[in-house]
């Protein structure tokens, strides 16, 4: 049967679109899916960050931590798998909100996340500057700019090309990241006069008390988000319903495993003390057991591991920042080019521009107010822990009114109602103990700029999400089935 081409068809008229402005389905298998959670999540990044300056905090007892965070990330990623059993969509969010909430609550909690990648873009050309400019010992402005450009620019044709090509990239260099922070850690531990086997890194009964604890808990829990990038990619995976729900959970279980592990045998390595003096140094506990495995070898290594590493997210998180407003242009909720893919690599082409225009627009008018420098990445890294809390708070609150309103003989007490409890209770606290309660008692750029910055963005996407809604035929577009469900 044929159908009026989508760009004359009022939003709210059709059901599903033509095929030439579909993305490609099918490309993406279970692998696929869960390596995409993984990418966003930085294995390594996240060893190299996260694990490190978690020691100031908990010393030795890092293990623990990353179990506990991921105890508390488990809630809200299920919410995010019962979603998308019954209703899997390239809209994710904005699709589940605006049917179970309200269309400009859900356009609004769309463009949210849509941030929530375009940030995690944003922080990851700086963040290879930083560590190329390590590798090569220079303190250069220069060298950091051209590096944030070229990074960049090399970026643009693995995105273009299709979700299959910068996926599989992307795939291959988190690969090659965990490989070297693997022999890192064994190097060491091998290496180390004070290297030991013990399972104390494991032991809750090493942990400080709570106000000691929560720096350390908040960049624990942080570091699992982006997971949830893999909603996004349901027009493009084989049996939606069915594998991005495993692929979700998988992703944060593995992920989380991975980081125990390498917490386990990185704190058995060396004593905190020498971690620390790393980091009052200026450099990375990771770069600490590297030089024990390496000397400066190690060093050389680290930064390779994080410019392939910081690629490699900035591919995966443009996949997630991409698809939402490309399900929102397809609906006709916002301009229709949004909703156009390239005739060959089948890829929403104008709304990969747009955020590529957003996020070099961003990291341009950081670097006028902050300098050229690392301090972007840790400006935009705020930016991400805002939007992605954001959006959990949503999710959450999605999860029951889903099986209320349309599967109420699957609703489950425990499922449905204190699973999502648990989450929101998570998402609240780590919301106002890590991003409200830190930032705005920090000076400087760094601190109360953020705050005011994102809940200015916020306000305008509520603002967007309520003035989109009044167009004709928007909200009835907003709230229709996505075509996927199945």
């Amino acid at each position: 049967m044929s159908t009026p081409s989508m760009t004359e068809a009022p939003p709210g008229q059709r059901s599903r679109p033509d095929a030439e402005q579909e993305l490609k389905r099918g490309a993406i298998g279970l692998l696929g899916a869960t390596m995409l959670g993984v990418i966003i999540m930085g294995p390594a990044l996240a060893v190299l960050f996260a694990w490190g300056f978690t020691v100031p905090s908990v010393g030795s007892a890092t293990a623990i931590l990353f179990v506990i965070a991921m105890a508390l990330t488990l809630p809200t990623a299920y919410s995010y798998a019962l979603i998308n059993r019954r209703m899997p969509s390239a809209g994710a969010t904005y699709k589940w909100a605006s049917r179970l909430i309200s269309p400009p609550a859900g356009i609004a909690t769309g463009l949210c996340t849509t941030l929530f990648y375009a940030f995690i873009v944003a922080f990851t050309f700086p963040l290879q500057a930083q560590f190329f400019a390590d590798l090569v010992g220079t303190t250069s402005t220069t060298v950091f700019g051209l590096v944030c450009v070229g990074s960049f620019l090399l970026m643009l044709p693995f995105v273009y090309r299709g979700v299959s090509f910068s996926l599989d990239t992307a795939i291959i260099l988190a690969i090659v990241e965990v490989v070297i922070v693997v022999i890192v850690a064994i190097g060491a531990y091998i290496a180390s006069p004070d290297s030991h086997a013990s399972l104390a890194p494991l032991n809750p009964g090493n942990l400080p008390s709570v106000g000691v604890l929560m720096p350390g808990l908040v960049l624990a829990f942080l570091a699992y988000t982006g997971y949830d990038a893999i909603s996004t990619v349901a027009e493009e995976t084989k049996a939606p319903s069915r594998l991005i729900p495993k692929a979700t959970i998988l992703s944060v279980v593995v992920v989380g495993a991975f980081w125990v592990v390498m917490a386990l045998i990185l704190s058995n390595v060396a004593p905190p003390e020498l971690y620390n003096a790393a980091i009052e140094h200026g450099g990375f506990p990771l770069g600490a057991a590297a030089d024990i495995a390496f000397g400066d070898a190690g060093r050389i290594a680290t930064d390779i591991m994080g410019i392939e590493a910081t690629f490699a997210l900035a591919l995966a998180a443009m996949i997630g920042a991409t698809r939402i407003p490309y399900r929102m242009g397809r609906d006709g909720v916002i301009s229709r080019r949004f909703g156009t893919v390239h005739p060959r690599f089948q890829t929403p082409w104008f709304s990969i521009s747009v955020i590529v225009a957003f996020v070099a627009a961003l990291d341009l008018l950081l670097a006028l107010y902050l300098s050229v420098s690392f301090d972007i990445t840790l400006w935009c890294v705020n930016g991400v822990a805002f939007f992605s809390l954001t959006t959990y708070l949503v999710i959450n609150i999605c999860n029951p009114l889903l099986y209320v309103r349309h599967f109420r003989h699957e609703f489950h007490w425990f499922s449905n109602g204190v699973v999502p409890a648990a989450g929101v209770a998570a998402v609240g606290w780590f919301f106002y103990k890590g991003f409200f309660q830190v930032l705005w008692n920090t000076d400087g750029k760094l601190g109360r700029s953020v705050v005011w910055i994102c809940l200015i963005l916020l306000a305008i996407t509520a603002v967007a999400g309520w003035a989109y809604a009044r167009r004709p035929g928007a909200a009835e577009a907003a709230r229709a089935a996505a075509p996927d469900v199945v």
